[in-house]
């Protein structure tokens, strides 16, 4: 069993956000003393803002703070620029960790398509030196939508 909370606000030009997403210290498997798969608590703090360029280009840097008990904690940098609602490119770093890019496209206003890339800087580049993923955003569009988050485009 586990629970979890947290609070996200946001406006049409910022959001910020705090979770703790494992409330209860747990573990999955003790055998013989030996504890597999335990679970300390996170905490996770992210915000960012949207800066409008140019009528056509928009510009958004956020950051994410991440953290356990008995963790270093980790640092996000992030910043994507969105042109003509249509494509969106932007890059990321994680302290001492790793670097990426990603891409996407607006086929149409309610599906993007994309391209994300993540190369390991950090120890874990010994078996795992990259990932690769394809994005595919769905916008289910409501029609009684009350507002729209910045946190995505």
């Amino acid at each position: 069993m586990n629970f979890g909370a947290g609070a996200f606000y946001y406006t049409d030009k910022y959001y910020v956000a705090f979770s703790v997403p494992n409330m209860l210290k747990s573990t999955y498997l003790d055998y013989n003393g030996v504890k597999y798969g335990s679970t300390a608590q996170h905490y996770f703090l992210t915000g960012g803002y949207v800066f409008d360029l140019s009528p056509t280009v928009k510009f958004k840097p956020f950051t994410m703070i991440k953290t356990a008990v008995g963790a270093p904690t980790s640092v996000d940098l992030n910043t994507n620029f969105l042109f003509n609602e249509v494509f969106e490119a932007g890059v990321s770093y994680r302290f001492g960790d790793s670097f990426g890019a990603m891409v996407n496209y607006a086929i149409s206003p309610a599906l993007r398509i994309g391209y994300a890339y993540d190369y390991t800087t950090s120890a874990l580049n010994a078996t795992t030196q990259s990932s690769h993923e394809i994005i595919v955003l769905f916008d289910l569009n409501f029609p009684k939508k009350v507002s729209r988050s910045p946190r995505y485009f």
